[in-house]
């Protein structure tokens, strides 16, 4: 059995992958893990647009069905009042043979139904054109509305993605991380290890016990040398940290008259958790820099 740098899962000997946490430990990485993560979201991002361009057409169709049967009610109606005018005209016609006045009557009468008529049909038909644009304009009024709250809620959180730390990053930078924060606490060692990022930072995970044994918290018993990578052929040890069974960090340093120790036994300079960390980091603005450094993060395996 082996134990996973990651997680401090035990793990049999030829397995490859971490079955708990997914850590490649041919790469010393979790590539794998998180390939699948942004395949999900890629295809949760095609569905949410495939979803959005559905319901515009359904908009779009229910608008011009309404203005077709709209028209289609304003023909029928201009062809009863034609089908009425005719009728009593020929009704005039009729009557005429038998009594002019009565005629001349008729005729009149005819014409203002006629004309009534027409002004009715055509104020209803006004209003229900009136009430059909205003209903289009509405939905799309809405449609546009929805899209744009959607896409702005979705660049605010890609843009948060970019500026904030959380607990799913991959080891490099996670190392970058805890780099980052024992140099913001002004821990000397790791100062020089992050001062001098741009050379790269080696990070070489070993269980060699002339070191694990030195340390008074071995975490799952795997300790994280940091190196400037400048400096990481000098083989003195420094910088370190262990990780704890419940994810909290044990961070070290060595070679200094400060540094905490009973007799040949290392102390950590301090014990933080993972989220106590990453708050910290948030809160100090320190998310891009340590995205930056995790670019130049190599983990060697001993």
């Amino acid at each position: 059995m082996k134990k996973c740098p990651w997680c401090g899962k035990n793990v049999p000997q030829e397995e490859r992958i971490c079955p708990s946490c997914g850590y490649d430990f041919s790469r010393g990485e979790m590539s794998s893990f998180y390939d699948q993560r942004q395949q999900k979201q890629a295809k949760s991002k095609i569905r949410h647009k495939n979803e959005m361009v559905i319901v515009a057409a359904l908009a779009i169709i229910a608008g011009g069905s309404y203005i077709f049967n709209n028209h289609q009610e304003q023909t029928e109606a201009q062809q009863n009042i034609q089908q009425t005018t005719k009728a009593i005209a020929e009704s005039s016609t009729s009557s005429d043979a038998v009594a002019n006045n009565s005629s001349e009557s008729s005729a009149s009468e005819s014409k203002k139904s006629s004309s009534q008529l027409k002004k009715v049909e055509s104020k209803k038909s006004s209003t229900k054109s009136s009430q059909s644009k205003k209903s289009i304009k509405k939905q799309a009024a809405k449609s546009l509305s929805s899209k744009a709250t959607k896409k702005s809620k979705a660049n605010a959180t890609k843009k948060s993605s970019g500026e904030k730390l959380n607990a799913n990053m991959k080891p490099n930078e996670f190392a970058a991380a805890v780099a980052s924060y024992a140099a913001q606490k002004n821990i000397s060692k790791w100062k020089n290890v992050v001062d001098n990022s741009n050379n790269g930072i080696l990070i070489k995970e070993t269980t060699e016990p002339d070191i694990v044994n030195y340390l008074s918290e071995k975490g799952s018993g795997t300790v994280y040398v940091a190196f400037n990578s400048k400096d990481s052929n000098n083989e003195v040890v420094y910088s370190a940290y262990t990780i704890n069974q419940d994810g909290s960090i044990n961070i070290y340093e060595f070679g200094t008259p400060n540094a905490p120790h009973t007799g040949n036994i290392y102390n950590p300079v301090e014990t933080v958790s993972q989220q106590d960390l990453i708050k910290y980091l948030n809160s100090h603005k320190q998310a891009k820099n340590v995205q930056q450094k995790a670019q130049k993060v190599g983990i060697a395996h001993e």
